[in-house]
């Protein structure tokens, strides 16, 4: 059994997955650019601030406002994280196992 052209048509349908993923990216413009370093200035503040003499009420705002913060860069896309599917994972795996 040749090998060349089951390896073709896994490589051509590996490359349609990553080719959709990629489609999804957000297009940032330099209004979520400025919106994302005061997201990021902000979440600074806070981390270097001594949460130590604030009251209970006050820690539970600012735990808020980093949700929120946070909530806000998700939509934005500024999520560093990488997915990849279960789908091109299970046929990198294939592709290793059949090269190898």
């Amino acid at each position: 059994m040749k090998k060349q052209p089951i390896i073709t048509i896994l490589l051509l349908f590996l490359a349609t997955c990553f080719a959709q993923a990629n489609e999804s990216t957000p297009i940032v413009n330099k209004e979520v650019n400025t919106r994302a370093e005061i997201i990021v200035n902000r979440v600074e503040e806070i981390r270097v601030m001594d949460k130590s003499t604030l009251s209970r009420i006050e820690k539970k705002a600012l735990k808020e406002e980093l949700k929120d913060l946070k909530k806000e860069a998700k939509e934005m896309g500024l999520d560093s994280r990488v997915s990849i599917s279960v789908g091109a994972l299970i046929i990198i795996i294939l592709l290793l196992i059949i090269i190898l």
